[in-house]
């Protein structure tokens, strides 16, 4: 599917991958529960699968190349067709290479995957309009797949408290045979034994940032270690099993104790058919150019 088919498919459906996911809310906010949702994206056609990798494609490539003309001359050549050539195609190689590799043989398959399920949770969480809160820190994936830190973070203003709080996530792609509890399990060992460093390092980051952020971003690691109603902990899957379980996310409140408030501990699944052959479309449509 051409750039320009996925791109105005995108435009029908307001440059949004939410849009083509059916989202349901498994379990609402419970004392020693997780709280969790479902999306699932399954039976799409061709043109919406290709938007698909298309939304991914503009968000990591947006992001990547910040400033710079990077994302805007990858895009031109893409809706155009066009191979770039010369130093145009040299820099918009450097920001591909890291995460993606070069056409025709790329990096691993199995990094590919990991980084897109990482886009699907940014953009699912920047996309959803929650009134009882407002995202005011919401980092995107890194710019390299093994680079250390936090898979995701967030820090959000409470709509009634005027409160700060803040989620540390860990992501997982599923794509085994085995069963999506499975990675589930694996999500809540590291989150449990590498939050304090991960945290750490949204410190260094976050804390010189004026006013509430902040004041919050100075205290994630005692807010952790006390399990303070400021303080929460997310899992997120994308999988490509479906149909999906019925129940996921069942164990978290064991895992994680201290977290016994509603709605500090939170869970995402994202049941996505074919979630392997979009990776390819969205490494696809970034090498379309080069």
């Amino acid at each position: 599917m051409t750039a320009s088919a996925a791109e105005a498919e995108t435009v029908a459906h307001d440059g949004k991958l939410t849009k083509f996911l059916t989202i349901t809310q498994k379990a609402p906010p419970t004392t020693q529960k997780c709280t969790w949702h479902l999306g699932t994206a399954v039976g799409l056609s061709p043109v919406e699968r290709a938007a698909v990798a298309w939304v991914i494609a503009e968000a990591a490539m947006k992001y990547r190349g910040g400033n710079s003309i990077v994302y805007s001359t990858w895009r031109a050549a893409a809706l155009a067709g066009v191979k770039l050539t010369g130093t145009d195609r040299e820099v918009v190689a450097a920001f591909v290479d890291s995460v993606f590799g070069l056409p025709p043989t790329g990096k691993s398959e199995d990094h590919l995957v990991g980084h897109v399920a990482e886009w699907m949770w940014y953009l699912h969480a920047s996309e959803t309009v929650d009134p009882a809160r407002t995202p005011v820190v919401l980092e995107p994936p890194k710019f390299n797949v093994t680079e250390p830190g936090a898979d995701g973070f967030i820090v959000f203003r409470e709509t009634v408290t005027d409160e700060h709080h803040y989620r540390l996530w860990e992501l997982k792609k599923h794509t085994a045979a085995g069963p999506v509890s499975s990675t589930v399990s694996t999500a809540y060992v590291q989150l449990r034994t590498k939050a304090m460093r991960y945290l750490a390092q949204q410190v260094s980051i976050y804390s010189t940032a004026e006013g509430p952020v902040g004041e919050l971003c100075s205290k994630l690691v005692e807010f952790w270690l006390e399990s303070h109603e400021r303080a929460g902990a997310g899992v997120g899957v994308a999988s490509a099993t479906t149909p999906p379980p019925n129940t996921c996310f069942t164990t978290m409140g064991k895992q994680f104790p201290g977290f016994d408030k509603p709605g500090q501990l939170e869970g995402l699944l994202l049941a996505v058919e074919d979630l392997l052959e979009i990776a390819k479309d969205v490494r696809g449509y970034l090498w379309t150019v080069l």
